[in-house]
């Protein structure tokens, strides 16, 4: 019984996202401000690391200055193209403790170059979000994150021409059913 009370709720919100661009979906998740502050986080990883240091959780302040020398190797250069390719994000309270976490992947795209860099963020209580962990991954192939975005995309396209064609089959089905009932009872 508790599946079906949660029913119309997951349905909602298919049928809110269903057709939506990815862009769409994650601005319905994620405000644009927000948006906004994890590409640049992600893309000062690239071109001015020191810059992300007050992002930074103390734990990991380290290994990214250790890192500077090796990061232009794997970054795309400069005129490249950021954006946010992966989103999640997570809350939790136990015993008085709110902790909240978001994990999400930046993508740059450069002449023939792309770098993925994969964050998360983690705050208790009402801290700021601060980078716990990071990675940063070249690549001259594109990279997971952004064939999901263009797949989700294309599926998008797909659902914005089946939901209503399937919707029209249902309500004629339905009407269909409803005449045929209609005829046998006055027969």
């Amino acid at each position: 019984m508790r599946k079906i009370r949660w029913m119309p709720a997951a349905t909602l919100l298919i049928l809110s996202l269903a057709g939506c661009s990815f862009q769409a979906a994650l601005d319905k998740l994620v405000p644009r401000e927000r948006q906004a502050e994890l590409v640049s986080v992600g893309q000062r990883f690239c071109t001015d690391p020191e810059s992300v240091t007050p992002a930074l959780h103390p734990g990991v302040v380290r290994s990214v200055k250790d890192a500077v020398p090796l990061l232009p190797r794997e970054c795309p250069g400069a005129g490249a193209t950021w954006e946010l390719a992966s989103y999640q994000w997570n809350g939790n309270i136990t015993n008085g403790l709110k902790q909240r976490q978001e994990e999400v992947v930046v993508v740059g795209t450069g002449r023939d170059k792309w770098t993925t860099v994969s964050l998360r963020f983690y705050a208790e209580n009402d801290a700021p979000l601060k980078v716990v962990a990071w990675n940063i991954v070249g690549s001259k192939t594109k990279p997971a994150a952004l064939t999901f975005v263009e797949n989700y995309d294309k599926t998008a396209g797909t659902m914005r021409i089946v939901i209503p064609v399937l919707l029209l089959v249902i309500a004629a089905l339905a009407g269909w059913l409803v005449w045929r009932w209609r005829r046998k009872r006055a027969a």
